[in-house]
C-alpha cells in the first residue's frame, strides 16, 4: 500500500473511522428487499476474513489518492466489493460486467460470486425512499418515493425482477460472461439496502415483507422546526442535530451534535438534506435521522405515487 498523502484533504466521510463504520454496517444490515427468501445465501456477516480496519485503511488510502466515489451508489459498491475481495467463503469472479447488443450497452451484471456450491449472479442497490400519502397507501410499494421523485420502490423492484436479474440468463448476457472467461451463474439474487423514511407525523406503516427498522423520518422544509421539536421531545437539551453531507448518508453517524435541539430556520435543501440527532456532550451514534425535503416535494411525490397506483 502507498503511504497516506499529505496534500489531498479528506472529507469527514472518507476518514478511515467513517469508512470502517460503513463496512461494519454493511456486514450487519438487513436489506430492505430481497428477491429470494434466503438472502443469507450471501452471508455478509460471515464473508469478511480480513480486518474491517485494514479494509477501511485500504479504501481511505485509495480514495485519498484517486478520489472517493461521488455517487452514493458507487460508494456503496466500492465498500461491498472491498468486502467480497477479502472473503474466504465467497470468491469474487467478476463485477460490473457490461452486456452489449452489438455496440449498444443494454446493462451490466453487478457481481458474479463463487459460493461453496454454486455461482451466484448478485444485483445490489442502496436506496432512500420516503413514504407518501395515508397509512393505507404506504402498505403499497408504489407509495415509497425517492428524493428526486423520479425513483419509486415498486419500479425498482420490478426492474430488478424483469431486467437486471434475468440478464445473466439471456443470450447476450451469457455471451458477455463467456467473453470474460467466467462460469455461468446457476442462481440470481437481488438485494436493496438503504432506508425507508416515514413521514414525521405518522410513522410506522410499511409494505408487508419489507424490512425498514431504522428510525428515519422526513419533513418538508417548512415543517422542519415542528418535526424536530416533535421527534426530539424524548431527549434532553444535551442532544442536538448535525447535518450530514450526502456521502455520509449510508451508515448511522457517530459524532457530536453541531446544532442545538431546537434550531433556527435551516437552509432550504436543493433536493434533500439529512440531519441526525446525537449528543452535544460526547460522540454518540445517531438516535434518529430527519430528511428535510424541498417544499414542493410533498406535491411532486404524491403525484408520483398516484401515477404508480394508476398503473397497478
Amino acid at each position: 500500500w502507498k503511504p497516506m498523502p499529505t496534500s489531498p484533504v479528506l472529507s469527514d466521510a472518507n476518514h478511515r473511522d467513517a469508512i470502517e463504520r460503513e463496512l461494519q454496517w454493511l456486514l450487519e444490515a438487513q436489506p430492505i428487499w430481497s428477491s429470494g427468501i434466503d438472502s443469507d445465501c450471501v452471508p455478509l456477516m460471515k464473508i469478511c476474513n480480513g480486518s474491517v480496519t485494514e479494509i477501511a485503511d485500504y479504501l481511505a488510502n485509495e480514495w485519498a489518492w484517486h478520489g472517493a466515489p461521488k455517487r452514493l451508489g458507487r460508494r456503496f459498491e466500492s465498500l461491498l466489493t472491498a468486502l467480497f475481495e477479502q472473503s474466504e467463503c465467497v470468491k469474487l469472479l467478476g463485477h460490473g460486467i457490461v452486456v452489449k447488443d452489438q455496440k449498444q450497452t443494454i446493462g451490466e451484471l453487478d457481481y458474479l460470486l463463487q459460493l461453496p456450491d454454486h455461482v451466484l449472479h448478485l444485483e445490489v442497490a442502496i436506496k432512500f425512499y420516503a413514504g407518501i400519502g395515508k397509512a393505507i397507501d404506504r402498505t403499497n410499494t408504489a407509495a415509497w418515493i425517492g428524493p428526486s421523485c423520479q425513483d419509486r420502490l415498486d419500479l425498482k423492484i420490478n426492474h430488478l425482477k424483469t431486467h437486471q436479474l434475468t440478464m445473466s440468463q439471456t443470450t447476450l448476457g451469457r455471451q458477455s460472461i463467456a467473453d470474460e472467461g467466467l462460469a455461468y451463474p446457476t442462481a440470481s439474487l437481488g438485494l436493496i439496502f438503504g432506508y425507508l423514511i416515514d413521514p414525521w407525523s405518522d410513522p410506522g406503516h410499511r409494505p408487508i415483507g419489507l424490512n425498514g427498522s431504522n428510525r428515519s423520518y422526513w419533513a418538508t422544509h417548512q415543517e422542519t422546526q415542528a418535526a424536530m421539536r416533535h421527534l426530539s421531545r424524548p431527549y434532553s437539551t444535551d442532544y442536538g442535530w448535525t447535518r450530514l453531507e450526502r456521502d455520509q448518508w449510508i451508515a448511522p453517524y457517530t459524532g457530536k451534535a453541531t446544532l442545538p435541539l431546537l434550531t433556527k430556520p435551516l437552509d432550504k435543501p436543493v433536493q434533500a438534506d439529512c440531519y441526525v440527532l446525537t449528543s452535544r456532550r460526547e460522540p454518540t451514534t445517531e438516535r434518529l435521522r430527519l430528511f428535510v425535503m424541498h417544499d414542493d416535494y410533498a406535491t411532486e411525490a404524491y403525484q408520483a405515487m398516484q401515477d404508480g397506483f394508476g398503473s397497478n
